[in-house]
């Protein structure tokens, strides 16, 4: 192998290093915007979690009480109580038919 050959090869082998690092480089914001995303997933699903937690007790005891008037304020209740402690929902009581 002559000299030339030697420092063709050694550029020809840093330029894939260069490239292995960048690979590298890459991947890690990848993970690191993942890792980000699964954290608000999950504070996500323990919200979620929450909500279906009253939405089902809240059914269960509605379902022991025997005035149709007295289930509808039981649930109406248990729709505000996620409203305040989750600001969801909003609006929707608004213009329902039934």
């Amino acid at each position: 192998m002559t000299i030339n050959e030697i420092i063709e090869e050694n550029r020809e082998l840093e330029l894939q290093y260069h490239k292995a690092l960048n690979t590298i480089a890459a991947l890690e914001r990848k993970i690191a915007k993942l890792q980000r995303e699964n954290e608000e997933l999950k504070r996500e699903n323990e919200k979620l979690r929450r909500q279906r937690d009253i939405l089902l007790r809240g059914m269960q005891i509605a379902l022991q009480i025997s005035s149709k008037e007295k289930q509808d304020l039981h649930l109406k209740m248990i729709i505000e109580r996620i409203r305040r402690e989750t600001g969801e929902f909003k609006g929707e009581s608004n213009g329902r038919s039934g």
